[in-house]
């Protein structure tokens, strides 16, 4: 009896590693995304069940088949360790090892790039990052090994490790285009040679760096997380340089302002000759040439307050460009917030789209079977073809609209939209629940840049009315000058010839009559203050309803989110529950498909339930000028 259950395992153990070579193969050829469960029970021969009863779900098959197919890095870690073996020959058998792998797997490199390409979300995607990792951990702790023994300090580790990976890189794109015969099998070992030399030459290490760079010039996407997202949109953003700008324009005007405070001081020169002197002596001086010229000095003593409040105003301007700029820098942080998400969602839209034609498909191979053994009509088949039909165009939408986001992403970013990235973050935001309203009323009013910019501008136009006031006050200044006066028939006048004298007095202007225009502009002033005061009150009652709005909408995403918790396993139970019942003839092809159905529906419902909670969160945030 042990002797059979020893026999059984065998087999089950061979025919779990067949499928597993079969999917790596198949991976190789068509990317993670290019392989439905139905190819793969057509390649192998074998029914759907044969393949669920060792791997519940497709992610699962893929999972196990990315770990045997990166066996080899656990053995390549157990060999570098080597201690006879020196820091070159390690480097050169790392490489080798990837060399031999894409010779053995020619379509690999071209699974490895989509794999990078895909939607961070992705089961591969993960688990690629994650090897990556493991990998660079043990590349790091052979280097710290043999770092006193080879002389390589701690930077020139952190060095050999970024040049490794742009090595590798370029292995994969170089094969991916024109194949890896074409790579010289030479290679990894001078590679290996001028890393190592560069390790202890400055000289080496510039080459080998020249030689990084341009294998990075094909750089892989770049990782994107949510904050990374907002730090690049914000760096890049044409409304946040913008507003940028503008703030600095008004910190200008301050100095602009204060110019006004300071003595003014000028100087002025002027010659004149008499062609045609005057016929009477009183008339004009006798001499042909003069000359003359001042330093003149000027300050205002007082000016009815005009000059102090529109240094104060020029300060508010400031105070507003600053909250300016905050609110440009919150509304990007928002909508970037907001589109990443949207991103994620499109992307988690389109796998649940995708094992929805998988499972469409499986049926249908099902009821082909059972057509064949005669347990099912023609019109069972066509039914089920028609339902294969009918969800492919949902993906195919479903895909074109997570590119269309990303491309949307870009855009905010700032960035090229052929730039490759790869969003890194989940829709896993905080769950907890968004606090009491009046809390948030009262946070919102507080930390609002729109709010307080607000009432800068109130502020400003009441310290406009002082400055239309001072239209009615007399205006003092003091000047003072030094003048200079020569005159001379022919040259340059000499000490006989010139006179210097200075001046110095008060100058006050008093306006008498100006036809009741002041008076006018005092009373504009007045009505704009009182209209920014109404502005003022309206803002504070918007943002208590955007508040509002954002807080229903936390719950209401929050609330939905509990109750859609558990109703994705429940569905997929009950769906396995049906297939098991329609393979055995106790459950007919109508309620077969309306499983499969409550599976999208509850995936759907679930995946929007998060992206709604993510965006509800993000917009909470901003109401709150956080």
């Amino acid at each position: 009896m042990k002797t059979k259950t020893n026999e059984r395992t065998a087999k089950g153990g061979k025919t779990r590693k067949r499928i597993l070579e079969t999917v790596a193969a198949m991976m190789a050829e068509q990317g993670p995304d290019g392989v439905s469960m139905r190819e793969i029970s057509l390649r192998l021969k074998i029914t759907k069940p044969v393949i669920y009863y060792y791997f519940r779900n497709k992610d699962e098959l893929i999972k196990a088949a990315f770990m045997e197919g990166t066996k080899h890095f656990q053995e390549l870690h157990l060999e570098i360790r080597d201690p006879k073996l020196t820091l070159e020959q390690k480097l050169t058998r790392i490489f080798s090892n990837h060399l031999e792998f894409m010779g053995r797997y020619p379509n690999m490199p071209k699974c490895a790039l989509k794999i990078m390409a895909s939607p961070s979300s992705g089961v591969l995607s993960s688990l690629a990052r994650e090897l990556k990792l493991r990998n660079r951990k043990a590349l790091r702790e052979m280097l710290e090994t043999v770092a006193d023994k080879e002389g390589i300090s701690p930077t020139g580790i952190t060095n050999i490790l970024h040049l490794v990976s742009a090595v590798i890189a370029y292995f994969m794109i170089e094969a991916r285009e024109h194949g890896v015969k074409n790579l010289d099998k030479g290679l990894p070992a001078r590679l290996a040679r001028t890393i190592c030399a560069g390790a202890k030459n400055l000289k080496a290490w510039a080459g080998a760096i020249l030689l990084a760079s341009a294998m990075a010039s094909v750089a892989a996407a770049i990782d994107l997380s949510v904050p990374d997202a907002v730090a690049t949109a914000l760096k890049n953003n044409a409304t946040v340089v913008t507003a940028a700008e503008t703030r600095s324009i008004y910190k200008e005007r301050v100095r602009e302002y204060w110019g006004t405070v300071f003595p003014q001081l000028s100087a002025s020169g002027q010659y004149t000759r008499y062609l045609t002197k005057p016929a009477l002596a009183l008339a004009g001086p006798k001499t042909d040439n003069i000359y003359t010229g001042s330093l003149d000095l000027n300050q205002i003593v007082w000016a009815g307050g005009k000059v102090y409040t529109a240094i104060k105003m020029a300060h508010m301007y400031s105070d507003a460009s600053d909250e300016q700029l905050k609110t440009a820098r919150n509304m990007i942080s928002k909508s970037v917030k907001q589109m990443y998400y949207a991103v994620l969602l499109s992307s988690s839209l389109a796998g649940i789209q995708d094992e929805s034609l998988n499972l469409a498909a499986q049926h249908l191979n099902t009821i082909e079977t059972q057509y064949k053994q005669g347990l099912a009509s023609d019109l069972a088949v066509l039914r089920q073809k028609v339902e294969v039909s009918n969800t492919e165009p949902a993906l195919t939408q479903a895909r074109n609209l997570y590119e269309e986001g990303l491309i949307e992403l870009k855009n905010l970013l700032g960035l090229d939209p052929e730039t490759e990235v790869t969003l890194t973050d989940s829709l896993n935001c905080s769950k907890k629940g968004p606090g009491a309203i009046n809390e948030l009323y009262k946070t919102a009013l507080f930390n609002r840049p729109e709010y307080r910019n607000q009432k800068f501008q109130r502020d400003l136009y009441r310290e406009m009315i002082t400055i239309e006031k001072a239209g009615h006050y007399p205006y003092l200044s003091a000047f003072a000058s030094r003048q200079y006066l020569g005159l001379n028939d022919a040259g340059i006048p000499d000490h006989r010839e010139r006179t210097w004298s200075t001046i110095a007095g008060l100058r006050l202007s008093l306006p008498l009559f100006s036809g009741g225009s002041v008076s006018s502009r005092v009373k504009q002033a007045r009505l704009q203050a009182d209209i920014a005061e109404t502005n003022l009150s309206g803002l504070e009652r918007r943002i208590k309803i955007e508040v509002k709005k954002a807080w229903l909408g936390m719950n209401e995403a929050s609330e939905r989110l509990r109750s859609q918790t558990t109703a994705v396993e429940t569905a997929r139970k009950a769906l396995a529950a049906t297939e098991i019942r329609f393979k055995n003839g106790l459950a007919s092809q109508l309620e077969l498909n309306d499983t499969t159905l409550a599976l999208n529906r509850s995936q759907t419902l679930y995946i929007q339930a998060l992206h709604d909670t993510c965006s509800a969160d993000a917009e909470l945030n901003w109401t709150l000028g956080e």
